[in-house]
C-alpha cells in the first residue's frame, strides 16, 4: 500500500500495508456505531423511517409526509432495513443493526474513490484516496448514525469510478455510470440526477462500441433503469409519493438561494475539512504537469459546481447535504497531495498532529470538568446544560483514551517515509481522535441526546390514562419517533388526541388549553426546558 524506495523492516510493511488499512477502516467505521440508542436529530429521524419500512412501508416511509425525514429516496432505508432483518437475529438491537448501513455505504464510497484514483493518480494513490477521504471531518458523525444521504455519496463515488474506466473499458464504465444514476435517483430523487448526469455523459460509449454490442448494451441499460422506473410509477399516485414529489422541486427564490449558499459556505469549512484546503492549494498548479488528470479536474469540478446548485436550490438545507460534494473533492485533494512538494507534505503532517492534539485536549478538558470540576467555567456550563448528569466508568475510560493516544504517537513516529505519509498521518489522527472522543464523550451524548429515559418517565402517566393517541407538534419529530419506537405509544400530528405533548423553552408562556398530566425540567438558565403532557381540558396548567 505505501511505497518507499528504501527497504523497511517486515513489521512496518505489514503494519502499513493492506491489513493496516483494513484495521484503520474498521476502527473508524465500527467504533461508535453500536451500543447506544438512536440519538435525537438525524439518527432518530432516519431510523424512524427505517422502522416504518420494517413495518411494511417498503415503497416509501410515510414519515416523509410530516417532514421528519429530508427529501431522500428509499434506497438508504431499504439497505438499513435489510441489514436489520439480517443482523437483529444475531443479538444486535434493531437500531444498532440498521445503523450498520451508514458505515457500509461509506466503505463503498471509499472503495469507489480508490478505484477512481488508480488510473488517474497511480497505484500508490489508490490507498491514498481512501485515506484522504477517511480523514474528512464531514464523515465523522454521519458515518456513525443513520444518515440517508450516505447512499447519495456512494452513488457519486461509483459514478467517479466509472469515469476513470472510460478509456480502458467503455462498456463497463457505461454500465457502472447507469447503475450509479439509478441508485442516485433512488437515494435522493431528481436533484442528484443533475449531479450524476455529468459522469453519465462523460462515459457515453456508443462511438467506441462495435455495432454488434450496442444492442446488448442498450438492453442492459434498460434493465438497470427498470427498478427506479417501476418504483417511480408505483409511488406516483400514493399519498406518500405526492408528498415526496412536492419536495423534489427546487426553490428558485433569490432569498432562499442566498440564505442556503451562505449556510453552505460556512458549513463547508468543517464538513469538507481538509479536502477543500488540499483541493485549492495551489489552484494554479492544477493545469500544470502532463495533462493526464484533465478529465479528473473537469468532471470533479463540474460535479462540485452542480452539487452546490443542488445544495442551495433544493430544500431542506442542512450541513449533511454537503456530503454529496465530498467524493469529487476527495479526488481533487488526492491529486493535489500527489503533486505537493516534500516541504508542504511535512507541514501537513505537523498540521494533522496539531489537529489531533486539539481534539484530544478538548475531550480531556471535558472529562476533567465532569470529574474534577476543572476548568471551572467549562464545569459550570456542563452543569447548566444537564445538571442531573453523572459520569460513569471515568477511570477506565481515561485509561483507555490514554492508551489510544500513546498508540497514535507510536504509529505516527514509526510511519515509513512515503509520499502518502501526510495522508496516513491525517487519517490515522482523525480515526484515533474519534476513538478518544467516543471513549470520553459518549456518556454525555447518551444523556443529552437519548430520549428513551424521558419516554420511560412518560409511560406511567400514559399507562394510567390509556389514550388512543398522543398529539405531537410537527416541530417535534424526534419526540414523535421516540414515543412510537421506545414506548410503543401511538403518536400523531393530529390535534384531536386525548393527550398532547408540549415542550417549552426558557420563559415561554404555559399553554392555557389543557391541564398538566406530567411534567419534567431539563437544563438550567437559558437552557431550561419544560417537557409536558397535557389533556384537552380548558384549564391553565401549573408546574409541579
Amino acid at each position: 500500500m505505501f511505497f518507499d524506495p528504501r527497504p523497511v523492516p517486515p513489521w512496518q510493511r505489514r503494519l502499513y500495508g493492506k491489513w493496516g488499512l483494513v484495521a484503520l477502516l474498521a476502527a473508524f467505521l465500527l467504533v461508535g456505531t453500536t451500543g447506544h440508542d438512536p440519538w435525537r436529530g438525524a439518527d432518530l429521524r432516519h431510523f424512524f423511517a427505517v422502522w416504518q419500512v420494517l413495518q411494511g412501508q417498503w415503497l416509501l416511509p410515510s414519515a416523509l409526509i410530516d417532514g421528519t425525514v429530508p427529501a431522500a429516496g428509499p434506497l438508504y432505508y431499504w439497505v438499513a432495513a435489510l441489514l436489520g432483518l439480517l443482523l437483529e437475529p444475531l443479538g444486535l438491537a434493531l437500531h444498532d443493526a440498521t445503523r450498520f448501513a451508514s458505515p457500509l455505504l461509506l466503505l463503498c464510497t471509499l472503495l469507489s474513490l480508490g478505484a477512481a484514483a488508480l488510473p488517474w493518480c497511480g497505484k500508490p494513490w489508490q490507498a491514498g484516496a481512501m485515506l484522504v477521504g477517511l480523514g474528512t471531518l464531514g464523515w465523522v458523525l454521519d458515518a456513525h448514525q443513520h444518515q440517508a444521504l450516505l447512499a447519495s455519496a456512494a452513488a457519486i463515488g461509483l459514478a467517479l469510478a466509472a469515469v476513470s474506466r472510460r478509456e480502458a473499458q467503455p462498456a463497463k464504465a457505461w454500465i457502472a455510470a447507469c447503475i450509479a444514476m439509478a441508485a442516485g435517483f433512488l437515494a435522493q430523487g431528481f436533484a442528484l440526477l443533475l449531479v450524476l448526469s455529468i459522469p453519465w455523459l462523460a462515459t457515453w460509449p456508443w462511438p467506441r462500441i462495435e455495432a454488434a454490442r450496442r444492442l446488448s448494451l442498450l438492453m442492459a441499460t434498460a434493465l438497470i433503469f427498470a427498478l427506479p422506473a417501476i418504483w417511480f410509477v408505483t409511488v406516483w399516485r400514493t399519498a406518500e409519493g405526492e408528498a415526496w414529489f412536492a419536495l423534489q422541486a427546487p426553490q428558485l427564490s433569490q432569498e432562499f438561494i442566498a440564505s442556503n449558499l451562505d449556510d453552505a459556505w460556512r458549513d463547508a469549512a468543517w464538513v469538507a475539512w481538509p479536502l477543500w484546503l488540499l483541493a485549492l492549494w495551489p489552484l494554479r498548479r492544477a493545469v500544470n504537469g502532463d495533462g493526464s488528470n484533465l478529465r479528473l479536474l473537469a468532471v470533479a469540478w463540474a460535479m462540485i459546481a452542480m452539487g452546490l446548485v443542488v445544495v442551495t436550490a433544493w430544500p431542506p438545507s442542512n450541513p449533511s447535504d454537503l456530503l454529496i460534494l465530498l467524493p469529487p473533492l476527495t479526488l481533487l485533494a488526492t491529486e493535489r497531495l500527489r503533486r505537493m512538494p516534500s516541504g508542504a507534505r511535512a507541514a501537513f503532517s505537523w498540521f494533522s498532529a496539531a489537529t489531533v492534539l486539539s481534539l484530544v485536549v478538548f475531550a480531556g478538558l471535558s472529562w476533567s470538568a465532569w470529574n474534577l470540576d476543572w476548568p471551572p467555567g467549562l464545569a459550570r456550563h456542563m452543569v447548566r446544560v444537564a445538571p442531573e448528569f453523572e459520569m460513569s466508568g471515568s477511570l477506565w475510560r481515561l485509561g483507555a483514551a490514554t492508551a489510544v493516544l500513546l498508540t497514535w504517537f507510536v504509529l505516527a513516529v514509526t510511519t515509513p517515509p512515503s509520499p502518502l505519509r501526510p495522508a496516513i498521518h491525517w487519517a490515522l489522527g482523525v480515526t484515533l481522535a474519534w476513538v478518544v472522543l467516543v471513549l470520553l464523550l459518549e456518556p454525555w451524548f447518551e444523556h443529552t441526546r437519548n430520549l428513551r429515559p424521558i419516554v420511560e418517565q412518560m409511560q406511567g402517566t400514559l399507562r394510567e390514562r390509556a389514550p388512543s393517541c398522543v398529539s405531537v407538534p410537527g416541530r417535534e419529530p424526534d419526540v414523535r419517533a421516540a414515543l412510537v419506537y421506545f414506548g410503543g405509544i401511538p403518536a400523531t400530528l393530529e390535534d384531536g388526541c386525548p393527550v398532547r405533548f408540549a415542550r417549552l423553552r426558557g420563559q415561554q408562556p404555559l399553554p392555557s388549553d389543557g391541564s398538566v398530566l406530567w411534567s419534567m425540567t431539563r437544563g438550567q438558565g437559558k437552557r431550561l426546558e419544560y417537557w409536558l403532557l397535557l389533556d384537552n381540558e380548558r384549564a391553565r396548567p401549573t408546574h409541579d
